[in-house]
């Protein structure tokens, strides 16, 4: 073969080879980098189903923590406080999604645990398990099981689990928002735990139109001095028109004119008016229990005035106990309720909440029409307004809101050290 042509070939038989190992690094190359892309995609899913569980987990325990308000010096805890936070707690994990917010969020009643202390996590306990009805932190852990790989299933990759856990509890707030439009009269000494404050009523009028003022150790305040209307106290004690943003130190003011406010107030203990557009338990929910105080015979015990009647309010809490007309009142306290009290037991169940245990500010009322909250006090409605154009109100003391046991709960934002606003849900861990 002629020399020429033979070196006119090799260069190209070569070059063919060149390109099919180019090909072969190429293809490798790309199987390579194809995996690690399937590897961070299928990692990355998992670390948002993590961060989507722990969303879910944190309001989890938020809810369950807000629950958790039973002061254990005024007698064993019910053990309907663990049930209701663990209730709040599935209900509020349950309002999330995981896997890019398709796939909805469980959480099992196992799975919302109990502890007095913050703890290890093997310290927590679930109501099954033994939890005390004291507990001051819930956990809630949220768990997502049976998740298939996307790409590394073809790499014999199974189904993976995850799962996100957060712990909360209640702290002092720095600022809050308001429960009852209700103001406590400062007292020289302080009062004590247990103690009665009582107020006077007058009403002018009948039902929604019929202006209803409180004088006495405690009276109707206005949140916002610089707004509100008429009806302002009405709306805020069915549970409208919540005031926000509040703080120890900001002011209140005397509002004026109270129209409603007797009918609101009694819709706390489960006692409706009649007629068109009246209150209903959907509309303006009840406290657990509508069971009145001071009381008397048949109601076992008999609390009379000045005794304190917290440990027996929350036992009937524990059984939903309707107002009872025939065993609540005495001489200047009771007498014929407006309204309607025949609010049924599954009312109760079904619509109350926490309605008669409010955080009240602690003012100067001799200090004249504005005044600064000096504190946050924690107070038990005790009886509903009576029918008549005036009568007797009691609220129980039950300590200052911020303090560890305080059993008022608020919404509002935790503070650090030195804050004095009532105590709040916070995540801890």
């Amino acid at each position: 073969m002629d020399p020429l042509l033979q070196r006119s070939i090799r260069p190209t038989t070569r070059s063919r080879r060149q390109r099919g190992a180019v090909a072969v690094v190429v293809a490798l190359s790309a199987l390579v980098l194809f995996g690690f892309a399937g590897i961070a995609i299928d990692v990355g899913r998992l670390y948002i189903n993590r961060t989507e569980l722990q969303t879910a987990a944190d309001a989890c325990a938020l809810a369950a923590s807000a629950e958790l308000t039973c002061d254990p010096t005024g007698g064993a805890c019910p053990a309907s406080f663990l049930l209701n936070a663990q209730a709040a707690g599935i209900y509020a994990a349950a309002r999330n999604k995981r896997d890019f917010q398709v796939n909805p969020v469980t959480i099992a009643p196992a799975d919302v645990t109990f502890s007095t202390a913050l703890a290890p996590n093997t310290n927590y306990l679930s109501i099954a398990g033994g939890a005390s009805s004291n507990a001051r932190y819930v956990m809630c852990t949220a768990s997502a099981t049976g998740i298939a790989p996307w790409f590394m299933g073809v790499l014999g990759a199974g189904a993976q689990t995850v799962s996100s856990s957060g712990v909360a509890t209640r702290a002092p707030s720095q600022s809050f928002c308001n429960a009852a439009p209700v103001g406590i009269c400062s007292k020289p000494g302080g009062y004590v735990v247990g103690e009665w404050i009582s107020g006077n009523f007058t009403s002018n009028g009948n039902g929604n139109n019929a202006t209803d003022d409180v004088t006495g150790s405690f009276r109707w305040v206005d949140f916002t001095p610089n707004a509100g209307g008429a009806s302002e106290v009405r709306d805020q004690l069915v549970g409208n028109g919540q005031v926000c943003g509040i703080q120890v130190g900001g002011n209140v003011q005397q509002p004026g004119t109270e129209q409603g406010a007797k009918t609101a107030y009694n819709t706390r203990f489960g006692i409706y008016p009649n007629g068109a557009n009246a209150y209903t338990p959907s509309t303006a929910p009840p406290d657990r229990t509508g069971y009145a105080y001071p009381n008397k015979a048949p109601g076992s015990p008999v609390i009379g005035v000045g005794t304190s009647a917290y440990a027996d309010y929350r036992a009937r809490q524990g059984t939903n106990a309707q107002f009872i007309s025939g065993q609540y009142g005495v001489s200047g306290a009771g007498g014929n309720i407006a309204g309607n009290p025949d609010t049924t037991t599954s009312d109760y169940v079904t619509f109350g909440s926490d309605r008669r245990l409010v955080a009240a500010p602690i003012i100067d009322c001799a200090g004249g029409n504005t005044v600064p909250i000096i504190s946050m006090a924690c107070v038990l409605m005790l009886n509903p307004m009576s029918n008549g154009a005036s009568g007797t109100i009691y609220l129980e003391y039950r300590g200052d809101a911020a303090s560890a046991g305080s059993p008022c709960r608020v919404g509002g934002f935790a503070g650090g050290a030195g804050s004095t606003g009532p105590q709040v849900p916070t995540l801890v861990q």
